[in-house]
């Protein structure tokens, strides 16, 4: 198992993850706009199989983590944490000193993922994530990338 940056060629795998993973998936145009605006991310893989993803956005001294997707029968094995814990590393490399994240309150697995890593609950956005028969608030978490222990 490897992480790489990610491509545009990755763009019909991660489509299968999203749609696989998500209620609200991106679509293949969100996808292309992170690419073309110039937003980082990686894959993580295994024998050329896309496994997960992550993407962040930098700016100044801040990075944002839009989208961590991990392939559901590939889930619960850390390969969301190496994934994070590698997006932090080269967010801090390039001089993020804090990263924010949103997560739906619904989404339990991600929030504990979220707080094992040392990440804080500092608000939400009401009616942020659509759903199947409405809108779900978002809980907004934030983590200094300054500490020694990231």
């Amino acid at each position: 198992m490897k992480i790489r940056p990610l491509f545009k060629s990755d763009l019909e795998q991660m489509l299968l993850i999203e749609k696989a993973v998500h209620i609200a998936p991106w679509n293949e145009e969100t996808f292309k706009t992170c690419f073309q605006v110039g937003y980082i991310g990686w894959a993580i893989e295994d024998q050329d199989k896309l496994l997960g993803f992550v993407i962040i956005s930098l700016s100044a001294d801040e990075c944002h983590v839009l989208n961590l997707c991990v392939g559901r029968e590939y889930q619960h094995q850390g390969l969301g944490r190496q994934l994070m814990e590698y997006a932090l590393a080269q967010a801090r490399e390039k001089g993020a000193g804090i990263v924010y994240l949103e997560v739906r309150r619904s989404n339990s697995r991600a929030i504990s993922l979220y707080r094992k890593m040392k990440f804080h609950l500092i608000g939400e956005r009401k009616d942020y994530y659509p759903t199947v028969n409405g809108q779900e608030d978002a809980l907004i978490f934030g983590k200094s990338l300054v500490q020694l222990d990231l």
